[in-house]
């Protein structure tokens, strides 16, 4: 199959997923998986934080914990 098949396949399906979320699910379920989502990415955050932490200090990271939800941006150069 070309690229360009797959992309508009990629598309549709993504076309249809949210016609059927904005059909099916009401909108305050919707509004409720969007929080759990950001939780359990605040989450993952957190666990990040934390072996960053880690790597920085061990002895002073283990009786630490952290009280900030956002320490900052972090830039990702290759």
């Amino acid at each position: 199959m070309r690229a360009d098949k797959v992309a508009r396949l990629l598309d549709s399906l993504s076309e249809a997923q949210e016609t059927l979320i904005a059909e099916f699910i009401p909108a305050g379920a919707r509004s409720h998986f969007l929080a759990s989502r950001r939780e359990a990415l605040l989450g993952l955050r957190s666990l990040l934080d934390a072996a960053i932490d880690r790597t920085n200090d061990p002895s002073e990271a283990a009786g630490r914990k952290s009280t900030s939800r956002f320490r900052g941006s972090i830039d990702i150069t290759d």
